[in-house]
């Protein structure tokens, strides 16, 4: 009987030994969260793309401080307008910035004279945006009917486009009403939107009967 207490014994001590190294090795063989659990998910998430992402399209971020405004330029044809993007500080009063965006709109299109200065801008309460130029939108002005309606809707869109305060523009020169800048828009009364043929191609409106 001894004996066999001793075999036993010996036995179970065996599997007990053998039991507690294989424990042993399996804990120190788990394996990494697989891809998907909460844990990988959690921390993969802000570092990693979704798939099918391409971050190549995603928007180019703004800078802090600053919006983003669309200008309405002269195109390469010189036959209607086209846009163009910038950024402007957006901490500053509606005054401001549109000041900011006719001296940039001044600057970028090829429909305003190049020495052109802006003297001021003045919005009313009702929405009319009262622009006042140097003498060289007159004086330097290449003429002809249609350069001056892409001077006066340029400016107009641009206006009307990025602050939905300004419902009108007026036009001034040295701080006085004018007749015209060339002698074919009357610029006694204040303007809006572009007419459709004058606008980008993406904005014209697809009417059945337009004849622009």
């Amino acid at each position: 009987m001894s004996g066999k207490l001793v075999a036993t014994a010996a036995l179970v001590a065996v599997v007990l030994i053998g039991g507690a190294v294989f424990a042993t090795f399996w804990l120190l063989g788990q394996p990494v969260p697989l891809a998907g659990s909460s844990e990988t998910m959690a921390g993969s998430s802000a570092t990693l793309p979704t798939v099918g992402e391409d971050p190549g399209e995603e928007p180019a971020e703004l800078t802090p401080g600053l919006t983003r405004v669309r200008l309405y330029v002269l195109d390469a044809s010189g036959t209607s307008l086209t846009t163009e993007t910038e950024e402007i500080p957006s901490d500053a009063t509606l005054q401001q910035q549109s000041r900011d965006v006719i001296r940039l709109l001044i600057r970028r299109s090829a429909a305003f004279p190049p020495e052109l200065e802006l003297r001021d801008v003045f919005i009313t309460s009702q929405g009319v945006a009262y622009v006042d130029f140097s003498q060289e939108l007159v004086e330097n002005h290449p003429g002809g009917s249609s350069a001056e309606e892409l001077t006066v809707y340029g400016l107009s869109n641009t206006l009307l486009a990025n602050f939905p305060t300004i419902k009108l523009v007026r036009i001034l020169v040295e701080g006085r009403e004018i007749q015209s800048i060339a002698g074919h828009l009357d610029l006694t009364v204040p303007y809006g939107r572009a007419p459709n043929y004058l606008n980008p191609p993406s904005e014209r409106s697809e009417l059945p009967n337009d004849t622009n």
